[in-house]
């Protein structure tokens, strides 16, 4: 159902398979039919000062939706980056549907 393409990096440290595991795993459960997503890059990064998680979905119709966090746990980093993303692509869904609503 879900199957595009999740591109995993991360900057300053070695990434774990769980810890891959654990972000396609969150990216998999979107249930969202639109925006339509095409293709997923994270970026998971360790700074001095903490730990940050980015998501980029490039989604249909040349449309990016792109979420950061920084924290000091970078499992709660990854949730709290996939929530925002998820409040942005409801609302590029509510978006969508009224543009789509006011065309019929």
């Amino acid at each position: 159902m879900n199957a595009f393409p999740i591109e995993v990096t991360a900057r300053h440290m070695d990434i774990t398979e769980p810890m891959r595991s654990y972000v396609e795993k969150k990216l998999r459960n979107i249930h969202l039919k639109q925006p339509r997503v095409t293709d997923a890059k994270v970026v998971l990064d360790v700074q001095k000062h903490g730990e940050i998680a980015e998501i980029i979905l490039y989604c249909a119709n040349h449309m990016t939706l792109e979420a950061k966090t920084e924290t000091t746990n970078l499992y709660e980093a990854i949730d709290l980056t996939m929530a925002k993303i998820l409040r942005q692509m409801r609302k590029e869904k509510t978006r969508l549907e009224k543009l789509n609503h006011g065309n019929a």
